[in-house]
């Protein structure tokens, strides 16, 4: 069985999980988990809610750093199977994953999706009829039934009517990047797009301000058409690789760890930059910390949603994280990578960045 990215796990411990990614260790999937049950630890620096009969913890990595990481701590301890150690990195960067042996059941975005829209019309609530009315919208892009997906709370059906947002699946690359087109173009009475005073909003709880000047974040978010309202429910759109498409297959590259970085480098592709983890082909990197590794840098990859299309092919960019070789079977090179877990333990969520510093050129 393939687990695509935004899939929903729920576990034999009562945790609620969303599938990471597209490609997966061996007997273990890769995720973030969302609800973890408070009956064994707990924070109150995180929401709570009420799901299934049991009172949950909403994951969220952006509260304080060290309340973050002492919270983490007990999870280690109390669910330690549920955290992955990678043999592929010489030193293992904090993955969570889900043993084959503890799922309970996985609840596939396709499915949710083909049964909401089956559903009588007169069988929907206020917000299930947007999440409809939205999708119908979107198919009129040419994308078939088979190409979108709900998630979320709308696939588990924990949602608020009220405030609870619209996320949505899109299988395949090209359909995404077909969709993206779409929305660049669509008028609906019920769609509106985010504002600027909304984007710089965002820019200051993302701790972003420190990093980026109003005008810098902008340029990047004005072009994003993968958020936005439908009557008046924030959607989010994700991308999720077909099995054929995925950029790098798990356990045939070896990575080494040279430590943190800046460079700055030309995009060749950001085909890959929908999905995560997401990636950027580039060009010409350099990097004054290894001036020896000029030109040897091939990828900028993520694993934070937060770092998906903010730039094109022809940018210059400059880019803060961690830098790595890649050993393979086809050779190896560098990369830098930004927002692995561990990011957001420490100051790193804070001094990790993509930027555009010169519009297009050409490649």
């Amino acid at each position: 069985m393939h687990f695509f990215e935004s899939s929903i796990i729920t576990t034999t411990d009562g945790i609620h999980c969303q599938v990471y990614g597209n490609e997966h260790p061996t007997n273990s999937i890769l995720v973030k988990p969302k609800y973890i049950p408070t009956h064994k630890i707990s924070c109150n620096e995180l929401q709570y809610r009420f799901i299934s009969g049991k009172r949950m913890n909403r994951l969220n990595l952006w509260i304080d750093s060290q309340k973050l990481s002492n919270y983490l701590s007990d999870f280690k301890q109390v669910y330690y199977d549920y955290i992955f150690q990678s043999l592929q990195h010489n030193v293992s960067p904090l993955f969570f994953s889900v043993p084959i042996d503890k799922i309970e059941r996985v609840y596939f975005p396709r499915v949710g999706f083909r049964e909401l829209m089956s559903m009588p019309e007169g069988s929907l609530d206020k917000y299930l009829k947007s999440v409809k009315e939205f999708s119908l919208l979107l198919l009129k892009s040419g994308l078939k039934m088979k190409d979108l997906g709900i998630t979320y709370s709308t696939l588990m059906g924990h949602y608020n009517p009220e405030i609870s947002d619209i996320n949505i699946v899109i299988y395949g690359k090209d359909n995404f990047w077909k969709l993206m087109s779409y929305l660049q173009e669509v008028n609906h009475p019920s769609l509106k797009w985010k504002t600027d005073q909304e984007w710089l909003d965002f820019r200051e709880r993302r701790s972003r301000a420190k990093l980026f000047t109003p005008n810098e974040f902008l340029y990047s978010m004005r072009r994003k058409k993968s958020e936005g309202f439908f009557n008046n429910h924030l959607f989010v759109i994700f991308a999720a690789e077909k099995e054929e498409e995925v950029w790098f297959k798990w356990g045939t590259e070896k990575y080494t760890c040279l430590g943190k970085t800046t460079i700055n480098a030309k995009i060749a592709s950001d085909f890959s930059s929908v999905v995560r983890p997401g990636c950027y082909e580039v060009k010409e990197g350099i990097c004054k910390d290894f001036p020896n590794l000029n030109g040897l840098i091939k990828q900028v990859v993520f694993y934070s949603r937060d770092y998906c299309m903010l730039a094109q092919p022809g940018e210059m960019i400059q880019a803060h994280g961690t830098l790595e070789k890649v050993d393979s079977t086809n050779g190896s090179f560098y990369r830098l990578v930004l927002g692995y877990f561990d990011s957001y333990l420490d100051e790193s969520k804070e001094t990790e960045y993509i930027k555009v510093i010169d519009g297009p050129v050409e490649i």
